[in-house]
């Protein structure tokens, strides 16, 4: 009987973590595999991770806010089977996926007009799909219908009535307006009437009917003619609102939508991107190709346009975006959502993601070796392969092997610091505070190990963060130039986020749209700290007293710029970041926060009051009950950009010259190409594909 084929997996990020889901799922897959996944510290999750804090009501710390949009539907797909496949009882707290995810429609935009911030309020309606469940695939053409339809949407809800003009069945200014869709007016009309559109909502109603009438059937002259309607448009609303732009908010959002539209329908068309696909226009920055498509400095500039840098960390122009890349993600994140919008975690996304995932894979015989730190891919002497994988462990441990989960008020979860009564070094490690998942950190290994080819793997499942490789593989850049510049040319960046716990809720703070549900901002608001987000559905995981309970929790944060990294050997130089940060946060709760949150300022407006945070006012800002900060400068936690035209160096799961090496993560070409959790688990199923043969499908893996 042939032995099974050893992998051994690096990382314990999402896409590496969906890879092995996939594997595990095939019939008798131990038969054919030997799976251990090496992680370093003691949780999986990569950038995803999040943990408890034991000593303070167990509250959740994570890097970040993590959202998943209604268009994800590989990952909705992931992790509904994992559900599934864990069979939790119902009485357990989370039982189902639906237990460990809430529904969101409502964003808001910071718009600066003038020397003033204006709030720019969002809701986007729900329908009847399901998120995660999907037929069939959505080429350009239909995505573009789609991406009108929530376009329609929005302007039915969101049109002020006094800027709605009426139809008037078969005017002469409709015919010159609808052109070659003139002949579809009969047939649109009665809809119009009975939908309650306007003019605009119906030349937007006409355009969408046309896109359904050729699906899979258009041709050029189709998108022609789509084209020609929107510049018509574009044109009829000129015309209409130019001389109230400047000064009235209504026409001017309607101006930026329609402008930012038009301009996009205009450059898919005219760079034939529906039969090219989105990256023939990757050579170029996103605000450069809208400009260059006719959009105006209003739109360009404009808090809808930063909002989509913003949702990929990439700041206001502090980086370049492919313009194929961010399209490919507005097309499918505003056109093709199911369900909601948007979806929040109610708990952790460790708790929420990564504690099921882990259950299931132990339960069906993975094997994990925590506190694994890779630190070097070694390659046999003709280059053509990795030969030896260098790694240091961490710990020893009191029992061989290492639980890492425990529970709070009935759910697993994974702690912020590892469970040190496991762990023959605890006592020092909790004394010293010592950050196993550092690269900065003092501490050193209890031992060195070296697995070999043939012995301990015959595969190689690489699914470390793309900042740390150019530590672990100096000599797969010596020897491969694909790998070379995938390293050299693809982009990070790192992150900084606070969490902060509030006894008053978003009405006692002030927030004026407190009656609308839980908040999201994408990135519009002051730079650097320029996005937040309301997470106050997390309290009722954590385990707060009822006289010292929170009833908010706001996370703020945001993209940093360069930093200059010191040696690891510097070992202060974490601490000394976080103490920037929390430098940063009381600037701007002093300074900005008042904005948003108008009662949580001093009387007179003179700063912000610290009495409104819980736990001892007296320490302010180093509030360590109240306030949690973290810098993501760890070379596994920078975030994937994808500048202007670097998506072409990204490699695929089998791309590398190395046959048994199989890489998986955002950063590898996966079909989404972003920074994020559906472009992982894609990429982590494109792995498993190479490996064994499955999935076949993977959604969204190709434009067409």
């Amino acid at each position: 009987m042939t032995e099974p084929k050893k992998i051994a997996v690096l990382g314990g990020g999402m896409a590496a973590m969906t890879a092995v889901y996939e594997i595990t799922s095939i019939p008798n897959w131990q038969e054919q595999y030997d799976i251990t996944v090496y992680q370093l510290g003691w949780r999986l999750g990569g950038k995803g991770a999040s943990g408890r804090r034991r000593d303070v009501a167990n509250r959740i710390e994570e890097h970040g806010v993590h959202l998943w949009f209604g268009a994800y539907d590989n990952s909705f797909g992931l992790i509904q089977r994992v559900y599934r496949d864990n069979a939790r009882p119902f009485t357990h707290p989370m039982p189902v996926w639906e237990s460990a995810f809430e529904p969101c429609d409502f964003l808001t935009l910071e718009e600066r007009v003038g020397d003033e911030w204006v709030h720019w309020p969002m809701r986007f309606l729900r329908n009847q799909q399901m998120p995660g469940y999907q037929s069939q695939q959505t080429g350009i053409w239909d995505s573009l219908g789609n991406l009108i339809k929530t376009g329609l949407t929005l302007f039915q809800h969101h049109i002020p009535d006094h800027m709605k003009v009426p139809v008037h069945p078969r005017s002469h200014e409709h015919k010159k307006a609808f052109g070659e869709l003139y002949n579809l007016w009969d047939e649109v009309l009665h809809e119009v009437e009975a939908a309650g559109l306007d003019i605009i909502g119906a030349f937007i109603y006409a355009a969408l009917r046309f896109v359904e009438r050729h699906s899979g059937k258009h041709d050029p002259s189709h998108h022609g003619i789509i084209g020609k309607l929107a510049e018509l448009l574009l044109k009829w609303l000129w015309e209409k609102f130019e001389h109230i732009i400047e000064h009235n908010t209504d026409a001017r959002r309607l101006w930026i939508a329609c402008d930012l539209g038009v301009s996009t329908i205009r450059g898919i068309i005219a760079d034939k991107v529906i039969s090219e696909g989105y990256d023939v226009i990757n050579g170029q920055d996103y605000r450069a190709w809208l400009k260059k498509h006719g959009a105006t400095e209003i739109t360009l500039d404009s808090a809808l346009v930063q909002a989509l840098y913003g949702l990929v960390l990439s700041g206001y122009k502090m980086y370049s975006y492919e313009a194929g890349t961010l399209l490919r993600i507005l097309m499918r994140f505003f056109g093709n959502y199911r369900g909601a919008f948007y979806y929040r975690m109610k708990a952790g996304m460790g708790d929420c993601i990564f504690a099921p995932i882990y259950e299931v894979l132990k339960k069906r015989g993975v094997t994990f070796k925590f506190f694994h730190k890779v630190k070097n891919l070694g390659l046999s002497p003709d280059k053509k392969q990795i030969e030896a994988i260098t790694i240091g462990r961490q710990v020893n441990l009191k029992n061989g092997n290492y639980e890492p989960l425990f529970n709070v008020k009935g759910l697993p979860c994974w702690p912020s610091t590892p469970l040190f009564e496991q762990i023959v070094e605890g006592e020092q490690l909790k004394r010293e505070k010592i950050n196993l998942e550092s690269a900065w950190t003092s501490w050193q290994d209890v031992e060195e190990i070296e697995l070999t080819l043939g012995k301990d793997f015959d595969e190689v499942l690489l699914g470390i963060a793309l900042g740390a490789l150019p530590y672990i593989s100096k000599e797969l850049v010596d020897s491969s130039k694909s790998w070379a510049n995938m390293l050299g040319k693809i982009v990070t960046t790192p992150s900084q986020s606070s969490q902060i716990w509030l006894y008053p809720d978003d009405s006692g703070m002030g927030w004026p749209y407190w009656r609308g549900g839980l908040a999201f901002n994408p990135g519009t608001y002051v730079e650097p700290l320029d996005a937040w987000s309301d997470m106050s559905q997390l309290i009722n995981r954590e385990s707060w007293s009822d006289e010292n309970s929170p009833n908010a929790i706001i996370y703020i944060l945001g993209s940093m710029m360069k930093v200059i990294l010191a040696p690891f050997s510097d070992h202060d130089f974490p601490t000394r970041q976080n103490e920037e940060l929390r430098k940063r946060l009381e600037k701007y709760l002093n300074k900005d926060a008042g904005y948003l949150w108008p009662l949580t300022q001093k009387e007179g407006n003179n700063g912000f009051n610290w009495d409104l945070i819980v736990g001892d006012s007296q320490d302010k800002i180093n509030n360590e009950k109240g306030i949690y900060v973290t810098v993501n400068i760890d070379p596994t936690a920078w975030y994937v950009l994808a500048e202007a035209g670097t998506s072409k160096y990204r490699l695929s799961a089998d791309g590398t010259d190395f046959k048994n090496l199989i890489i998986t993560g955002d950063w590898t070409r996966n079909g989404m190409d972003a920074g994020c959790i559906e472009s992982a688990v894609m990429s982590g199923m494109q792995a498993s594909r190479a490996i064994c043969g499955s999935p076949k499908i993977i959604y969204g893996e190709n434009d067409d």
